[in-house]
C-alpha cells in the first residue's frame, strides 16, 4: 500500500509538471513553455516522423514548465504516461525530457532499445552532442543533431528492421538512459585558436591534407581558421557549431573508409571519393590554393545532402566537382549508382 501511494503521488506530481500538456500521445512534442520556436518544432517533428517511419523508433519530446525534483523518476513516469514506443509494435521508444528551469535533460530509453543505446552511450551524446547546442540556445538543432547520431547507431548495429511481433511488456521502460546538467542559453562553446597551427597548414597533396584533417578530428580541434580549410570554409566554421560527438562520428567513418577511397584531381580541384556501396561516407571536396590543397566544407555543405539512412546525394548535378564522377550515374534525386538504369 505504501508503494502504491508513492506511485499515485508521483503521477499527481507528473500532472502538475505537465501543466496543460495533452494526455494523448498523438503529439510528438509537448512544449507548453514555448522553448522551441515554430520552425524548430517543425524541423524536430520531421525528424521524429522519419525516425518512426524509417527506423521503427518513437521519439517524444516533453518540455517541463516547472523543475523536476527527481528527473529520473519523472521521466520514467512520463514514459508510461504517454506509452512511448507502443506505435513501434515493441518497446522501441525514446523520451527526451527537457527541464529548463531545473537546468537538466534526460533521455529515457525503452526496453527494446537498451542494447542499442546503453546508458554510457546516451550520457555521451547528451554531454558531447546535445549540451553544446542547448547551451548555445539552439534547442531544435540540438535535438535534430542528436537524432542523427541515434540513427547512425541503429544502422551500425543492424537494428533497423521492424519488430516481428508485439512486445507484451507491462512497462515500456525500466529506467534506461541518462541525465545531464545543462546551462540553457549560457553561450556557445568558445572555439579556441591554436597557438601553433603550422601542423594543419594546406598540404602539397590532397591525401596529406586529409591526413592532417584526421588529426584535427582526433584532437577535437575547433579552430575555424586552419590552413587546411578554404577561406569560405573558415567563414562557414566560424558560424557553425561543431561538437566532439560529431567529430568522433566523422573520424570513425573516415578512418574505416580511407583505405577504400581514391583521389581524383582536376584543374585546381580534387575529390576524395569512396565506393558507391559506402553510401554513408560522402566525398570530400578540395581546392588548390597558393599554399596547397584545402578542404572545401562550405561547398560540401551546399552541394551534399543526406537521407534518412544517412546516405549521401548531390543536391544538384550542375557543379564544378562533377568531373570526378564521370564513371557513375545519378538518379533524379542525386543518388549515385554504378552502371546504367535499364
Amino acid at each position: 500500500m505504501q508503494h502504491l501511494g508513492i506511485r499515485i503521488l508521483l503521477m499527481m506530481f507528473v500532472g502538475v509538471l505537465l501543466a496543460g500538456c495533452p494526455k494523448s500521445d498523438d503529439r510528438l512534442i509537448d512544449d507548453p513553455a514555448g522553448l522551441l520556436t515554430a520552425a524548430e518544432r517543425q524541423g524536430v517533428g520531421e525528424f521524429q516522423r522519419s525516425l518512426l517511419r524509417n527506423h521503427h523508433i518513437e521519439l517524444k519530446v516533453v518540455v517541463l514548465q516547472r523543475p523536476a525534483v527527481d528527473l529520473d523518476q519523472t521521466a520514467l513516469e512520463l514514459f508510461e504516461h504517454y506509452g512511448v514506443g507502443r506505435r513501434t509494435r515493441a518497446a522501441r521508444g525514446l523520451l527526451l525530457v527537457i527541464d529548463p528551469a531545473g537546468r537538466q535533460v534526460r533521455l529515457e530509453v525503452g526496453y527494446d532499445l537498451e542494447v542499442i543505446y546503453p546508458d554510457g552511450f546516451v550520457g555521451y551524446i547528451e554531454e558531447r552532442q546535445m549540451t553544446p547546442f542547448f547551451q548555445a540556445g539552439r534547442v531544435g538543432p540540438g535535438i535534430e543533431a542528436t537524432v542523427e547520431l541515434l540513427i547512425s547507431r541503429v544502422l551500425e548495429n543492424g537494428a533497423n528492421e521492424e519488430p516481428a511481433k508485439v512486445s507484451e511488456l507491462d512497462h515500456l521502460s525500466g529506467g534506461g538512459g541518462a541525465r545531464v546538467a545543462v546551462e540553457f542559453g549560457s553561450g556557445a562553446l568558445i572555439k579556441e585558436r591554436l597557438v601553433d597551427s603550422t601542423p594543419f597548414a594546406a598540404a602539397e597533396s590532397p591525401e596529406q591534407t586529409l591526413r592532417r584533417y584526421l588529426k584535427v578530428l582526433q584532437a577535437h580541434i575547433k579552430d575555424p581558421d586552419l590552413g587546411i580549410y578554404t577561406p569560405k570554409t573558415r567563414e562557414f566554421f566560424r558560424n557553425w557549431l561543431v561538437t566532439d560527438a560529431q567529430q568522433d562520428n566523422e573520424l570513425r567513418e573516415l578512418q574505416e573508409a580511407m583505405g577504400k577511397g581514391r583521389v581524383v584531381v582536376g584543374e585546381g580541384l580534387a575529390v576524395l571519393r569512396f565506393p558507391v556501396a559506402r553510401r554513408r561516407t560522402s566525398p570530400y571536396l578540395l581546392r588548390r590554393g597558393e599554399a596547397g590543397w584545402m578542404l572545401d566544407f562550405a561547398a560540401m555543405s551546399r552541394l551534399i545532402g543526406f537521407n534518412h539512412r544517412n546516405q549521401w546525394f548531390f543536391r544538384t548535378l550542375d557543379h564544378e566537382f562533377m568531373f570526378a564522377f564521370g564513371d557513375l550515374q545519378f538518379d533524379r534525386n542525386g543518388f549515385p549508382f554504378e552502371g546504367r538504369e535499364e
